[in-house]
């Protein structure tokens, strides 16, 4: 006899019944976020399970998977399946235990998973808030691509942004923006890479996310028109690699040289370039100017401690003394200068 499991979701009363199933008679769902984009771009008599199980086991945190279930004998957390036995949560210990189960054929501890079926009268919005709460409550959690996929999902379901956002503990803006970054991926970035089904790309989320985020490079979107299937070209080309030189893009899209470098040689010249141009660029100056700002902006309370602190005092007059002495060279050497050039006109003369 089956155990009956009563869940409460939003409110909303869900009626669970836990089974054992033979792994091999439950239906992948080609609607997981994990392969979402890759089965997209199969035609829709393509999509079936022996696609998701191809997909989904080339992915390595699903062999990783299957080196836990043949440990422990099994797998432990039940997944759970609709009425029709499509999964709708576990896809991955399904194709797991599949290859557990080839690979030791006849073993009982592979012959079946423990399964949550799903009462058939369950409304589509409550089952998607189920899985979300079960994502939320996972240890290991879901990539932020997914994550992102995962709450488009709901929206496309008819929930409004806000009613997302008080799920993932977001605001509506936040959920907005992560919806957005996940279309702009599969828009204009996915589509010009050499293996779109390459699970790597989803690592690139971030970038996508700061991009949409960043006000100043949306400000500069807006003047550069193809500015985002730009970007998505830097990013596969890994002239932008990391999320902090997302964040120094703005800097570079101000110089019109310094983006054209960007584009023909790569980050490195771009901010080569503006340091050579922009001294606040230099390592040196940028603590000068912020030494100075915050000289600049001294409570009285910090006046009253140097007036009784000597070891304070004798920093600043070091320091006085130091940017003396590096102006006075700066002179002499400007005026020796000088003095050459006219000697040369002179002898020219």
């Amino acid at each position: 006899m089956a155990l009956v499991y009563t869940r409460n979701i939003q409110g909303h009363s869900v009626r669970l019944d836990l089974i054992e199933i033979d792994p091999d008679e439950v239906i992948l769902d080609a609607s997981n976020p994990r392969i979402g984009f890759s089965i997209s771009q199969l035609g829709p008599d393509q999509r079936g399970d022996p696609a998701c199980t191809l997909l989904l086991t080339s992915q390595e945190d699903t062999e990783a998977l299957k080196r836990s279930i043949l440990l422990s004998g099994g797998v432990q957390e039940p997944i759970y399946i609709r009425h029709n036995r499509t999964v709708a949560e576990g896809n991955r210990r399904v194709v797991a235990m599949r290859s557990a189960k080839e690979e030791y054929p006849g073993d009982p501890r592979f012959a079946k998973i423990p399964a949550w079926v799903i009462d058939p009268d369950t409304p589509e919005h409550i089952i998607q808030d189920l899985l979300n709460e079960i994502h939320l409550g996972s240890v290991r959690g879901w990539a932020p691509y997914e994550k992102a996929l995962q709450m488009r999902a709901l929206v496309k379901a008819g929930l409004i942004e806000a009613e997302v956002a008080e799920r993932y503990r977001m605001t509506a803006s936040e959920v907005r923006q992560q919806i957005e970054a996940a279309n702009f991926m599969d828009r204009m970035y996915f589509p010009i890479t050499a293996d779109p089904a390459d699970p790597e790309h989803r690592s690139k989320f971030s970038y996508f996310l700061e991009f949409t985020k960043n006000g100043r490079i949306q400000s500069h979107s807006d003047k550069i028109a193809d500015l985002p299937e730009r970007f998505a070209r830097w990013v596969r080309d890994e002239r932008i690699n990391t999320g902090m030189r997302v964040r120094r893009l703005p800097k570079i899209l101000d110089v019109p040289e310094a983006t054209r470098l960007l584009e023909v040689e790569g980050f490195d010249a771009a901010e080569e370039y503006l340091a050579e141009h922009n001294p606040r660029e230099q390592e040196l100056y940028l603590l000068l100017e912020r030494a100075r700002s915050r000289l600049k902006d001294m409570s009285v309370n910090e006046f009253v401690q140097i007036q009784t602190s000597p070891e304070r005092l004798a920093i600043l007059e070091a320091l006085q003394v130091q940017v003396e002495e590096v102006l006075s060279n700066v002179r002499e050497f400007r005026n020796n200068s000088m003095k050459r050039i006219d000697g040369i006109y002179s002898g020219a003369r």
